[in-house]
């Protein structure tokens, strides 16, 4: 009976929030919006804190270094797939990679598994 109470309570409350016809104060509402200018604020929180805290010269210094050897290292490893990728493609032009080994044969089909059928759907006999 307990549920029966409370789904009857939340129907009540969910017509009530229906039906209920509140007076919207706009100009109230337009005065709250218009106080926050759009684009002003960021969406990180603590963008603030890093800017208050940020040591310019450390960072900007790291940061460089960084490019530089990250950038370097990327040329390197393209540079290394360059050259295995000319490699593998004159073995595969060259017909130094051995044929591909031929498939295995295909398994012979299964028997079916008979089903059982009720007495019920089996054909009649005469």
């Amino acid at each position: 009976m307990g549920r029966g109470r409370q789904k009857a309570k939340q129907q009540k409350i969910a017509r009530k929030l229906k039906y209920l016809t509140t007076d919207t104060d706009y100009d109230e509402l337009a005065k709250e919006l218009s106080e926050q200018e759009p684009g002003t604020g960021s969406p990180d929180p603590f963008a603030d804190v890093d800017d208050q805290y940020a040591d310019k010269d450390v960072d900007s210094a790291a940061d460089a270094d960084a490019a530089k050897v990250s950038s370097a290292a990327q040329a390197d490893d393209l540079d290394e797939y360059a050259k295995w990728a000319a490699e593998a493609a004159a073995k595969a032009t060259s017909g130094e990679f051995p044929a591909s080994a031929p498939a295995a044969p295909k398994p012979a089909p299964r028997k079916p598994i008979p089903m059982p059928m009720p007495s019920a759907l089996k054909p009649k006999k005469s």
